[in-house]
């Protein structure tokens, strides 16, 4: 009888250590070369196709990928997010070292992820009372859960051809989403949820700070010893951050 136990097999294995390697490949980039013309086509649907493929609530697929790959389109949505990095600096002055975000203007491509929210009515609904809210708010969570499936398939998508990319959370604010939909012809009440800038990397860009494997597995139950501390929290948000999100290391000791 042929075994099932996956990884037992030259060619399950095969194709874990691809993906492994392309998960490793991704990387977080704020520094593109000028782009070559025109934007390949070809690379960009596949990067979409790869975030059709994503799993999501209900199988409602609750995404549409506007590509801004003419050159008038790619610098018009990088002034929007300049933009909106402007107010971050203004409004929200402890969070570290904000990007200006001039480098998007360097984009081969921005692929924004606009999120359809009237899709929460397929999630479940309580008919008892008392009952609403808690399925509400979770179904938001089943939402912004799926698309972000979505996003991340696309960024490994892009790891694979060789492209970086990064991802843009701010046109979930609501005057940088007003400036897109108007930008771009998007209607209420769609929300881009995840933006994509992709790229050619100006320089090579060194990983991120992980954590350890075993912190963060718990077998069979919940393990206390690996529940970080208020105190480590806030030493993280207080200072380490800055450290791991920007400097290129695999340990916060390096």
């Amino acid at each position: 009888m042929a075994s099932h136990v996956p990884g037992n097999n030259d060619l399950t294995a095969s194709r874990f250590d691809a993906l492994m390697d392309v998960l490793r490949l991704r990387r977080s980039v704020r520094s593109f070369e000028p782009p070559p013309e025109p934007s390949p086509t070809e690379v960009l649907r596949g990067i979409c196709e790869a975030g059709r493929w994503a799993p999501s609530g209900a199988n409602t697929q609750p995404w549409h990928f506007v590509i801004a790959a003419e050159r008038a389109d790619v610098l018009a949505v990088s002034d929007v997010f300049v933009r909106q990095a402007d107010r971050l600096v203004e409004h929200c002055r402890g969070f570290p070292h904000v990007h200006k975000k001039h480098w998007l203007h360097n984009s081969l491509a921005i692929v924004l992820l606009f999120c359809d929210p009237r899709w929460v009515d397929s999630y479940p609904v309580s008919d008892h009372d008392g009952w609403s809210d808690e399925y509400a708010a979770n179904n938001e969570k089943i939402l912004l859960a799926s698309v972000g499936a979505a996003a991340q398939n696309m960024h490994l998508a892009a790891a694979a051809y060789g492209l970086t990319t990064a991802w843009l959370s701010g046109g979930g604010e609501e005057t940088t989403a007003r400036e897109l939909r108007e930008l771009l012809g998007v209607p209420q009440p769609l929300v881009p949820i995840a933006t994509i800038p992709i790229g050619w990397p100006h320089r090579r860009a060194e990983s991120r700070y992980r954590h350890p494997l075993d912190q963060l597995i718990h077998w069979g139950r919940w393990d206390p010893q690996r529940t970080p501390d208020d105190d480590a929290v806030q030493t993280y948000v207080s200072g380490v951050r800055r450290q791991a999100m920007y400097r290129g290391s695999e340990t916060l000791e390096d």
